[in-house]
């Protein structure tokens, strides 16, 4: 297949872009299934490599497909769309509930000493005992995720044994710890990946990330735990619906 060279230069990538699209809405290209490489589009097209990375650049962005470091492009799966639905709608059980499964994979357990904004959002003094686990979480085999989560040493003494490798953070909260969820407090920033947010969740450098900062109290407003997620910008959206007097409402 090639495109029409009768079209102006500048505009060849919106005719590669679309056919990939097309391929993709059709179901001749499945999801999950790897692109051709740069070179076979180029000669498949008859285009330059720059047609080919605009093209395939904007299907990423677009987030009809995307890249993993040293194996290619691939054909997304839609986006997990996570809303207001219970207390914990931001935990990751919420890909789960909208068809995936979200395994995870403990990176470190360490003790901390609080400082600066984890002791406020954790309403405990300077230079209080914290535990930290970092994880790694996956949808279907892809990294979509790095969190860290945080909690009292004194709330939670064995907080760093408990929270097991593949283990939900609010299944331990509520049946473990016996807590009463209440309110949920977050933030929303986005950023783009760094060398290190890049490697751990198989996206490029620069790529677009959100940052999910969460604090969930039990029923006394007391902080149970404080985290932060990084999360992969091409592999979920955020839905929120807002009432007249300001309040996020379900959905």
């Amino acid at each position: 297949m090639s495109v029409d060279n009768s079209v102006r230069p500048d505009l060849l990538y919106a005719q590669v872009e679309n056919s990939i699209r097309q391929k993709i809405i059709s179901g001749e290209l499945e999801i999950g299934g790897r692109l051709p490489t740069e070179q076979e589009l180029c000669e498949q097209f008859s285009v330059s490599r720059i047609t080919v990375r605009r093209a395939v650049q904007n299907l990423v962005d677009e987030g009809l497909i995307y890249r993993l470091r040293g194996r290619g492009t691939f054909v997304s799966a839609p986006k997990r769309l996570i809303r207001k639905g219970s207390p914990n709608y931001f935990g990751y059980h919420a890909f789960s509930e909208v068809g995936g499964k979200s395994p995870r994979r403990v990176l470190s357990r360490k003790a901390l000493n609080a400082t600066g904004r984890l002791a406020k959002a954790l309403e405990i003094p300077e230079g209080s005992r914290v535990s930290m686990v970092e994880r790694l979480i996956y949808e279907e085999s892809i990294p979509i995720a790095i969190d860290y989560v945080y909690v009292s040493a004194q709330l939670f003494p064995d907080f760093l044994e408990d929270l097991g490798e593949d283990m939900s953070l609010y299944n331990l909260l509520t049946s473990t710890y016996q807590c009463v969820l209440g309110n949920e407090e977050l933030v929303l920033d986005v950023s783009t990946a760094r060398e290190n947010e890049a490697r751990l969740l198989s996206c490029f450098v620069g790529s677009p990330l959100y940052i999910l900062h969460k604090i969930t109290r039990n029923s006394d407003g007391v902080p149970l735990h404080y985290s932060k997620s990084v999360m992969r910008g091409d592999r979920a959206s955020f839905r929120f619906v807002i009432s007249p007097d300001g309040r996020v409402v379900t959905s």
